[in-house]
């Protein structure tokens, strides 16, 4: 499939009105109460680790359409208070994005992904000082979200494909890579329209990544590091029963990045550190803090009593140098780490923003009719100042300060 596009969906002559991205503004005359949650004092080792796996690359197949791309379509709203986004996101474009089983080399048997991209911009400021920034996310049809900075769109919207991957990932508590071990297939696709690299897991997970200089293509991934981390649940406020999540990291040759997968496949990226760590002595993540913020579902406008609750701890991965979210689906974002985080009161933690409806077609599909609506909420973190993104569906995305 190199060189070869994937499927562009552009953006329909009539949109209906029920299905336009809008801003979610909140009803109740204040905001979410988080509950916060410190980290346990208990520490626990770092994974075993007996291999280092070197998953082979897969045949690339010329496959995919080209449709001819359409403009950005505008959406107003409903005026917002100062230092709030004035304006909806605006619409994009749509890919069909093809992905191989883990362990297919050809793509008679890959499943196709529909993933929409929108612009818009949130108030990243702290309470004192209002700073609107412009962002971009996407989304894919199983409610997986990805965000990175927003910034201008070329003429040229389609994909191109890029490499692929295999990474097998062990589950909490599996001590060696087996035949039994789990392998997700993973694809890499070069967004041209905003110059960006999108991973898709045969999960539906998205992940972003920025276009290094020299980047290669038809490279396999090699083993970093792996990590256990564990999230605790709703009523839980020590990690002694807490469920782990099996988590493994390789770097993607082609860009030099890391690639993070769990044991149910949510992926995120990050950048790679100068020097990688001993493979036989891996250092387990450190606790940091938890939260549990509500996320509506669409169509729900207020936050009540039975608004779904999602509990998400954070974790320093001295492995990497990064910061890891992960939320009690298992859907996981990394960003740099920043090193020292703010002192904030535990009500204070985060900030609510106005969240996003967001509709997303399925592959094939080129109107909105059948579309998906998934809520999104934004929440500034105010340990980092970084921006949450939390779907309804348990997926996170974070966009560092």
């Amino acid at each position: 499939m190199g060189g070869s596009e994937q499927g562009l969906r552009g953006v329909p002559e009539t949109i209906p009105v029920a299905i336009w991205p809008e801003i979610r503004t909140m009803l109740l005359s204040e905001s979410p109460e988080p509950v916060i949650l410190e980290p346990d004092p208990a520490d626990w080792p770092g994974r075993p680790v007996s291999l280092q796996p070197r998953s082979f690359m897969r045949t690339r197949i010329s496959a995919g359409l080209v449709v001819l791309a359409a403009g950005l379509v505008s959406m107003s709203t409903t005026p917002l208070a100062s230092g709030q986004a004035k304006t909806g996101p605006k619409l994009l474009y749509g890919h069909d994005l093809q992905v191989r089983p883990g362990g297919e080399k050809e793509f008679a048997k890959a499943a196709k992904i529909g993933v929409e991209w929108f612009q818009a911009e949130v108030d990243a400021g702290d309470t004192d000082s209002p700073k609107l920034i412009p962002y971009t996310i996407g989304i894919s049809e199983t409610g997986f979200v990805g965000v990175y900075p927003g910034g201008p769109v070329g003429t040229d919207k389609k994909c191109k494909w890029v490499a692929a991957h295999d990474l097998s990932v062990r589950k909490s508590g599996e001590k060696d890579f087996t035949q039994k071990t789990k392998m997700f297939g993973v694809e890499v696709n070069r967004d041209l329209g905003t110059n960006e690299l999108i991973y898709t897991a045969e999960s539906g997970s998205i992940a972003f990544a920025p276009v290094p200089g020299n980047l290669a293509t038809e490279k396999g991934p090699k083993w970093h590091h792996a990590l256990e981390a564990k999230v605790r649940g709703l009523e839980e406020s020590t990690f002694e029963n807490a469920k782990a999540v099996g988590l493994e990291v390789f770097r993607d040759e082609n860009t030099g990045g890391l690639i993070y997968i769990t044991e149910n496949g949510a992926i995120a990226t990050a950048a790679a550190p100068a020097t990688a760590p001993d493979p036989k002595k891996p250092l387990p993540p450190k606790s940091l803090y938890g939260l549990i913020l509500k996320a509506r579902a669409a169509g729900e406008t207020e936050f009540t009593a039975s608004t779904k609750r999602i509990g998400l701890e954070v974790f320093e991965d001295p492995n990497a140098n990064t910061l890891l979210y992960i939320t009690s689906t298992g859907a996981i974002a990394v960003i740099p780490n920043p090193g020292t985080l703010a002192t904030v009161e535990p009500k204070k933690a985060v900030t609510w923003k106005p969240g996003l409806n967001l509709s997303v077609r399925k592959a094939g599909d080129k109107d909105f009719e059948k579309a998906k609506k998934y809520a999104v909420e934004i929440y500034r973190d105010n340990r980092t100042g970084a921006m949450i993104f939390l779907a309804e569906t348990g997926s996170i995305a974070v966009l560092p300060k």
